[in-house]
């Protein structure tokens, strides 16, 4: 039998050979001024909505709120905005997720974070994929970050590489760190095992951001989706957060209508075969796999 035809809406772009190169040298690419200056206050006014809605009562600790894409019409594109989206479908195809969507506002004296990598410790995520994240964090700052003590990101560049060895504890500084000093507006990418903390915030300047994490959807998630909620969104907004909680099987073999997520060019389909049957390689392993290579 024939499978239906559909409309696919095409693929973002994704990663440039240049900033792949420079995502698998340092772990985090920084992209300034993603954002225009209509976006970031339409975006601060929103998530400022948002921590007024949802009452922090640990006054001078980080204020953060879940599931923002939720909370405010003016977050929801974010699930799936071309801005950023290509990035994660480059790496994780069809079957891409989004498992966290978390607004954070770290006032003066807020909480600091010790050295960690993102997802497990005992089995840290790279034990079973050394090259690929199994979770990248698309994050976008709304505030300005021009110097260190602002509570500020610290990262240790080229710490996700698989022949990185160090494990950290605590907070003390490490030879090689840095501290992300940016302007709002700016977006950044990073790769789930580069080790990061964030620093105090000795100021009286509050910081704002947010961060996307995308993963494989079979990737353990954090939100239960209001099923009324999810029916009003696009399809691909639909797919991409995989309301699948009744039937969670799916998470790792998703039903035929959700597969192809994307038009990307593939043309391993077959039209006498199921969509969610046909083996379809990622954008990585058709291309940037190519200039992953030294």
């Amino acid at each position: 039998m024939l499978t239906e035809k559909r409309q696919l809406r095409p693929a973002p772009a994704g990663f440039t050979p240049a900033q792949w190169a420079t995502f698998q040298r340092d772990g985090i690419l920084i992209i300034p001024d993603a954002l225009g200056a209509h976006e970031v206050e339409t975006h601060r006014d929103a998530a400022l909505h948002c921590l007024q809605s949802r009452p922090h009562t640990n006054a001078g600790h980080t204020h953060k709120v879940e599931n923002v894409v939720a909370e405010d019409p003016a977050f929801t594109p974010l699930i799936d905005h071309p801005r950023h989206i290509g990035f994660a479908f480059d790496i994780y195809g069809d079957q891409l997720r989004l498992v966290q969507a978390d607004l954070f506002r770290r006032p003066r004296q807020g909480a600091i974070s010790k050295w960690h990598v993102d997802g497990p410790r005992a089995l840290p995520y790279r034990a079973f994929s050394p090259v690929l994240p199994l979770k990248l964090r698309i994050g976008y700052w709304l505030t300005d970050l021009p110097e260190p003590g602002m509570g500020n990101l610290v990262y240790l560049p080229g710490s996700h590489n698989p022949d990185y060895e160090g494990e950290h504890t605590g907070h003390d500084q490490l030879p090689g760190e840095r501290s992300l000093c940016v302007s709002a507006g700016t977006m950044t990418i990073s790769h789930a095992s580069l080790w990061h903390r964030v620093e105090a915030n000795t100021t009286d300047h509050t910081r704002l951001n947010i961060f996307l994490s995308y993963t494989p959807s079979w990737i353990t998630g954090y939100y239960r989706m209001n099923t009324d909620w999810l029916s009003g969104l696009t399809r691909e907004q639909q797919i991409i957060l995989r309301g699948y909680d009744l039937d969670k099987e799916l998470f790792s073999r998703p039903p035929a209508e959700d597969l192809p997520l994307f038009e990307d060019g593939d043309v391993t389909t077959h039209a006498e075969a199921e969509p969610h049957k046909i083996r379809r390689r990622t954008r990585y392993e058709r291309h940037l796999r190519e200039v992953a290579q030294p």
